[in-house]
């Protein structure tokens, strides 16, 4: 498929969105990670398992971690566009 120059500019600009995005769910794992000891990994088995409770700051992590996934496919799929 022949993508024009504006099209590739726009996904440019998406990928870009799509760094910012990635740096900020980065950063705010970064400090769950650090206030609660715990590697995101360890946390979503754990949460997933049922053993970590009802703290709202559980929800939000687990959210920014899947978000944080989501955005990185969305961008490794832009790249393989753009290329």
């Amino acid at each position: 498929m022949h993508l024009t120059n504006e099209i590739k500019t726009s996904l440019k600009r998406e990928y870009i969105l799509c760094s910012n995005a990635i740096a900020f769910y980065k950063k705010a794992l970064k400090k769950f990670e650090q206030k609660y000891h715990l590697t995101t990994n360890a946390f979503l088995k754990r949460f997933d398992a049922g053993q970590m409770g009802d703290e709202a700051d559980y929800f939000d992590w687990y959210a920014f971690a899947k978000l944080f996934v989501q955005w990185q496919k969305t961008q490794s799929a832009l790249r393989s566009a753009v290329q």
